[in-house]
């Protein structure tokens, strides 16, 4: 199976080369997963297949233009491997070693991107700041990144 890269002409198209030959299409907007199967020899060869697909895909993403999900949106859906329970926030350790001696540093992290292609981090010391109050200004970091973000 290969895979084209999200910016090309086969967006959400991947070739299967397995016990059936040919196209799947696969979205997903809001949770819904939306594929179908062009097969080779159905569609008759190959080529046909794939632009099968394409049409198929080019139609179902102007079928559901009313549910592509905002940037901001998105910024602020919480994550399977999320562990602080708000989107764009973790605490992270870092250890340093110098010689003997090896320091750990505890800091909340905040991070979103103000537009496509850019991405901000703003880190808080626990040592500094204390575990409460460093992640208070990491979430207000975050919510003040979020509300500047470009649609």
């Amino acid at each position: 199976m290969s895979r084209q890269s999200s910016g090309s002409i086969n967006r959400n198209i991947t070739r299967i080369e397995a016990s059936a030959t040919g196209y799947e299409v696969r979205i997903m907007r809001r949770g819904q997963r939306y594929n179908k199967f062009f097969s080779d020899s159905l569609c008759g060869g190959k080529r046909k297949a794939l632009q099968a697909a394409r049409e198929f895909r080019d139609q179902l993403i102007e079928d559901l233009a009313d549910q592509v999900i905002s940037r901001k949106e998105r910024a602020q859906k919480l994550k399977v491997n999320n562990y602080s329970g708000v989107a764009g926030v973790r605490y992270v350790e870092e250890t340093e070693c110098h010689g003997d001696r090896v320091y750990t540093y505890g800091y909340w992290e905040a991070a979103w991107c103000p537009k496509p292609g850019e991405r901000r981090k703003r880190r808080f010391s626990v040592k500094k700041y204390g575990n409460d109050e460093a992640m208070k200004r990491a979430l207000k970091a975050r919510s003040d990144g979020v509300a500047s973000m470009v649609e």
